[in-house]
């Protein structure tokens, strides 16, 4: 592999001008203290599958193509190999700054100090978002945030940590966990009879789960593990090759085309507002009901059944001289037949690893399955 290939341009990164000692702890202890998250489609609880399916495996450096909340690349560098995160947005970015290096500074006093300093604003959300995803208090509490931290002096590192700490506070809050749709409501109504969601942590405050989660971020990193390298939020497909290993965990397209119209796009664009916020309020599109921004081309053609087979196959291709570990799920389209065949097109031994996981949201039970092909 060639070292201008190790090397793009890169988000956040560590330099270590003295050799780094760090403790060898079993990669199952590790596992266990990684922050928990309620992004869709997190690969934290089969974590213990993955690394049972690739730990025999002899590689280096490895690529998290798609490394949405960077459980994967946690599991890499508890693995000790030299890990690139790459995921197509921009707020998954400040998630694996946070999460995949050691740059951050703020403590729990300094936090505090922080959200003392709030000041709730009529911003970009109270103005743009009323009654859609949260209550009028607390959209102008994010204003609030998002502006002073946007004024404040620090490094992009705190910086990082702070949204990141916001982030998972508003998926928390969040009925499903995402903001495809203005349902504030099924949070608000009174009476009903609920058989998803936990009204209590729906009504914490911000401060509350940004306090918990800087605890549990702080319990992971008495763990010290070798530093990553966040690449620029893009699209995968501009990716160059040459790692040793490059995992893919790809949105799922449905055979259906009606079920994937909410894609990650649609389900996080709020997240992806607030990685922008200075900028923001510019973006929305006057017409959406949800206060949408623009979908990117590569959001949609990686969503979609027009493009999905195409993109993902010229892919896997192009990294056809590494070994390629592929996430999938049976039933998805491509049908799993086809994978297979394509993989044994390209590769000299190919293996598929199978296990059944429930999804939080639906509670059905769906046949996860990780293609790994070694080169020829």
């Amino acid at each position: 592999m060639q070292e201008q290939q190790l090397k793009p341009k890169v988000i956040s990164s560590t330099t270590l001008s003295t050799p780094q000692l760090y403790a060898i702890e079993p990669v199952a202890s590790s596992i266990s203290t990684f922050p928990t998250t309620r992004y869709y489609g997190s690969k934290r609880k089969l974590l213990p599958w993955v690394f049972d399916s690739v730990r025999l495996l002899e590689f280096d450096t490895v690529l998290d193509a798609f490394g949405g909340t960077g459980s994967v690349s946690q599991l890499f560098r508890a693995m000790r190999k030299r890990v690139f995160y790459h995921d197509a947005f921009h707020f998954n970015t400040h998630v694996a700054r946070t999460l995949l290096t050691e740059d951050a500074t703020i403590n729990v006093e300094r936090l505090n100090a922080i959200l003392d300093a709030v000041r709730p604003i009529k911003g970009t959300i109270a103005q743009n978002f009323e009654n859609i995803f949260f209550l009028p208090s607390e959209d102008e509490w994010i204003d609030g945030f998002a502006t002073l931290i946007g004024e404040m002096t620090i490094s992009d590192a705190d910086q990082s940590l702070l949204l990141y700490l916001l982030y998972q506070s508003c998926l928390k809050k969040r009925p499903f966990n995402l903001f495809h749709r203005p349902n504030l409501a099924i949070r608000t109504a009174s009476g009903v009879n609920r058989s998803f969601g936990n009204a209590t942590t729906w009504e914490r405050s911000f401060r509350e789960h940004m306090l918990q989660g800087l605890a549990e971020l702080l319990t992971y990193r008495r763990d010290r593990l070798p530093p990553a390298t966040v690449l620029p939020a893009g699209d995968v497909s501009l990716l160059e090759p040459g790692y040793d290993l490059v995992y893919l965990d790809p949105p799922y397209v449905a055979a259906d085309e009606r079920r994937n119209r909410d894609n990650y796009w649609r389900r996080y664009h709020f997240l992806e507002g607030l990685s922008k916020y200075p900028e923001w309020s510019n973006l929305i599109e006057p017409g959406s009901n949800i206060g949408m921004m623009p979908e990117p081309t590569h959001f949609t053609d990686w969503s979609r059944k027009k493009h999905f087979k195409e993109k993902l196959f010229d892919l896997i291709d192009r990294n056809k001289n590494s070994t390629v570990v592929l996430s999938y799920v049976k039933a998805a389209y491509p049908d799993d037949a086809s994978i297979r065949e394509f993989f044994e097109s390209r590769f000299a031994n190919v293996t598929v690893h199978s296990t059944e996981h429930s999804h939080a949201l639906s509670g059905s039970k769906r046949r996860e399955l990780l293609y790994i092909g070694v080169p020829k």
